[in-house]
């Protein structure tokens, strides 16, 4: 038998149906950058942490994939978070840019104080002010019956905390004080409304701070599975309610002391 033969089968089957190929075709891969407007955020596409912003990744695979971005500093409950969703063509390449919503918590003390941006009523304190689609204005104005009208400078650049003490106006033939009755002893209903409306308050920004961090942590978890934020979601949430019921007692308290006033 002629030994060439196996080899010309070789080659006639290589002409007619292509040469074995000894590497699998792969599709060509894509790359990404994403720039945000803070020095650093993390970025998280398809639940996996892929570095910090500014990033360039050239190893995805074309199709869809889900990108989410937080900001760096996830101790503060003000952070924001970004959830976007892009398909990928082989060998495209695309740059995103994100800008995270700013967000300002606006405390003052007394609380309840009118709080106006320009001349525009924005609601009562303690009040969160959003970016949104505009940007925050520089400072925001105080008002409150019987307190001097206060202008509350915002912070800048980030999310944060503005906060201030409203000046009491003192009436210079003052009426009867509410802690005070006629003879000049100490009125104790009128102590008791005051505490239990403190108490009221109080318990109010408790109930909605916990609530803020739980929605945080609970993003963070959504973003990244660990389960020991889910874990922490949970108990800020049950805080978050304790503080609730409390707010509720209060305020009963404080109605039946006014009513009963």
């Amino acid at each position: 038998m002629n030994r060439s033969f196996p080899w010309l089968v070789l080659l006639f089957a290589a002409r007619c149906f292509g040469a074995p190929s000894d590497t699998l075709a792969v599709a060509p891969r894509c790359s990404l950058t994403i720039q945000t407007g803070l020095d650093t955020a993390w970025v998280f596409i398809d639940s996996c942490r892929a570095g910090g912003t500014p990033l360039t990744i050239d190893t995805l695979e074309p199709g869809r994939h889900v990108v989410r971005l937080l900001e760096a500093d996830e101790s503060s409950w003000l952070t924001d978070v970004i959830s976007d969703t892009l398909t990928l063509a082989p060998s495209e390449h695309r740059t995103l840019r994100y800008s995270f919503e700013r967000r300002v918590l606006v405390i003052t003390d007394p609380s309840g104080a009118l709080i106006f941006v320009g001349d525009s009523l924005a609601g009562t304190t303690p009040l969160m002010l959003s970016s949104g689609s505009r940007a925050l204005p520089v400072s925001v104005e105080a008002r409150e019956n019987g307190y001097a009208h206060a202008i509350i400078p915002l912070p800048s650049g980030g999310s944060g905390i503005a906060r201030a003490v409203l000046e009491k106006i003192w009436q210079s033939e003052p009426s009867q004080n509410l802690f005070m009755d006629g003879s000049g002893h100490s009125n104790r209903t009128g102590l008791r409304l005051y505490l239990a409306g403190v108490a009221t308050i109080a318990s109010g920004v408790t109930a909605a701070y916990f609530k803020i961090k739980a929605d945080t942590r609970n993003s963070l978890f959504q973003a990244s599975g660990d389960p020991a934020l889910q874990s922490e979601t949970h108990r800020l949430d049950n805080a978050s309610g304790l503080a609730l019921v409390a707010t509720e007692i209060g305020f009963a308290i404080f109605t039946y002391f006014l009513l009963a006033d």
